[in-house]
Parts: C-alpha cells; structure tokens; sequence
C-alpha cells in the first residue's frame, strides 16, 4: 500500500475524482443488495455528502471503506424504517 501525500481529501478535484472512482460501484452494489425500492443512488449521495462533510477527519486511503461503511448503514436505517411503516399500516388496518 503506498503512502497518500496527502491528509484529507478537502480539496475539490480530489473529492471529484473518488466521487467517480467509487460512485457508480458502490451504487450497484447497493442495487444488488436492496434492490431499487430503497432508492440506492440516493444513499449513495447522502454517503458522498457526508464525506465531504467530514473531509477533513478523513485520509484519501480510508475513503472508500468510509464510503462503503456509510452508504451500507444508511440503507439498512432505512430497511428498519421501512420494517416500521409496513408495521403501521398492518396495525392501524
């Protein structure tokens, strides 16, 4: 593994380059994972604006677990809502 000569990955031709190395990847493994209801591109978005929130707590080499980690937990929050909702429909019928 080589050494990132960089820190952070604040800068915006850097966070726009991991944006197209890990966007559409990680997008379809969400795809394969979930399926198309749960809106996986949408996840996908909210991890990459998390990541830039978070920018600078984050070296260039930890940014795709980070993203993986991210995108993955926030389509399982939203399986558990979804689990919620179909309880309440099914309660209130």
């Amino acid at each position: 593994m080589s050494k990132s000569i960089y820190k952070d990955i604040c800068d915006k031709m850097r966070f726009s380059k991991i944006y197209e190395k890990y966007a559409q990847s990680l997008s379809n493994i969400l795809l394969y994972k979930y399926g198309d209801l749960l809106n996986p591109t949408d996840k996908v978005q909210e991890a990459f604006i998390k990541l830039w929130k978070n920018c600078a707590k984050i070296k260039p080499e930890a940014a795709k677990s980070y993203l993986y980690t991210t995108a993955n937990n926030l389509m399982l929050n939203e399986v558990k809502h979804q689990k919620v909702v179909l309880k309440y429909q099914h309660v209130k019928q």
